[in-house]
């Protein structure tokens, strides 16, 4: 019989284990660490201007958040085509040049957020990044973003983009995302919703919009957003919400309209019309105009204080119909959502912090409003409300509405 090779460090093959070993770690870039299985190479906080040269062409995960870099070049070379997760988040990031991902067939994850002087981006900056599943751009100065910036990103689910300089949104921007679930475009100067400005996002789950300037918002804005549970507009501009817009939102659960100055006149009706009809978890809906009915609550509005008011058409809904149909979302019917990834498992405890998960502001934005059940008693019925639902569906006094625990709470464990 054949005899059995030991290993041993003294051995041929343990020596070049060894040797191999070593040159990884001396291919590791200076200032960083690199961890094995899956490679990861991390260089954060280490005042690098630019990329480090001699990047592991096979790291899995790249860490080079709180530095200087200043400039994404094309043609460097020094990322991988096996890197998954890329944070470049908390740099000075200013200039990105087309083709400086093209490489990264591969990635999952960019997150670019908190580079205060990246003020643009070229229409093909993510062009190739087929796989990308989160891509997070909040707390930049973005002042537009071109309408062929994501296209053919079809596996994206995650979109952050609260906290630019958005004044508006391309119609058709959001075309080819059809596996998206959740679009963060908050603390923003967006003014009008646009007919076309959620095109193709099918399976949109969470929307938020609270903290911009909206005082228009297209009656078929919302079309394809027949999945979406979460809807947050509160502390914008709007007098005026059609009833006929939010009809499509036909999975609705969460929505906050507060902090808005609406007007409760006619042009009210069909809103407090679609809040008899539809279940949902709202904030108030405070009255701003006309002076008889200042601080009444819109949704607790009589029948009678619409009377002499024209009812609403009812060839509008025919018309919409008519109109959805040449929606252009061409991936609707795909084979599902990309798997998430699984990159995230064995970080090091000091890799874990991205501004991505730091929602030290979330208490913020719950005190813009005053859940219904946490409302002064001493308020009259008709401006504090009695539940979290309105119209014929509401369960009886006593009984369980069925929704999950607390919003604010489930928002911060996410």
């Amino acid at each position: 019989g054949s005899e059995r090779v030991r290993w041993s460090p003294g051995s041929l093959c343990g020596r070049a284990v060894v040797l191999a070993l070593f040159w990884r770690l001396e291919a590791c870039p200076r200032l960083c660490i690199c961890y094995p299985s899956p490679m990861t190479v991390s260089c954060q906080s280490q005042n690098f201007t630019e990329v480090p040269a001699q990047i592991p062409h096979d790291s899995k995960r790249l860490f080079l958040q709180n530095n200087h870099i200043m400039e994404l070049r094309s043609g460097e070379g020094l990322l991988g085509r096996e890197t998954a997760v890329l944070w470049l988040y908390s740099n000075n990031i200013s200039s990105i040049q087309v083709g400086a991902f093209s490489s990264l067939l591969e990635l999952e994850e960019l997150d670019l957020g908190d580079n205060k002087n990246l003020k643009s981006l070229a229409p093909d900056t993510f062009r190739g990044l087929e796989k990308l599943q989160s891509l997070h751009m909040h707390r930049c100065h973005l002042n537009s973003l071109p309408n062929r910036l994501f296209r053919r990103l079809y596996s994206l689910q995650y979109l952050y983009l609260q906290e630019n300089n958005l004044h508006y949104l391309q119609d058709d921007l959001f075309i080819d995302l059809a596996n998206l679930t959740y679009l963060y475009l908050h603390g923003n100067k967006i003014r009008t919703l646009s007919e076309n400005a959620f095109r193709g996002l099918v399976n949109l789950d969470r929307l938020l919009l609270h903290q911009n300037r909206i005082h228009q918002v297209h009656h078929w804005a919302f079309g394809d957003l027949y999945r979406l549970t979460m809807l947050f507009l509160f502390n914008n501009s709007l007098t005026v919400l059609s009833g006929e817009t939010m009809d499509d939102l036909v999975e609705l659960q969460f929505l906050r309209l507060n902090g808005n100055p609406w007007a409760c006149d006619c042009r009210a009706r069909s809103l407090w019309g679609w809040f008899q009809r539809f279940r949902v978890s709202s904030s108030d809906l405070l009255c701003v105009s006309p002076e008889d009915k200042r601080g009444f609550d819109l949704r607790f509005l009589r029948e009678s204080d619409f009377m002499g008011c024209p009812l609403p058409n009812p060839n509008r809904k025919k018309d919409k119909a008519l109109a959805n149909g040449r929606s252009n979302s061409l991936y609707e019917f795909g084979e599902g959502r990309p798997n998430p990834s699984s990159f995230y498992k064995g970080l090091q405890s000091k890799d874990l912090y991205s501004s991505k998960n730091d929602f030290s502001t979330e208490e913020d934005y719950w005190n813009n409003y005053e859940p219904e059940e946490e409302s002064s008693s001493s308020s009259p019925d008709w401006k504090r409300g009695r539940g979290k639902c309105f119209g014929l569906d509401c369960p009886s006094e006593g009984s369980s509405p069925g929704l999950q625990p607390s919003l604010a709470t489930w928002l911060l464990t996410l």
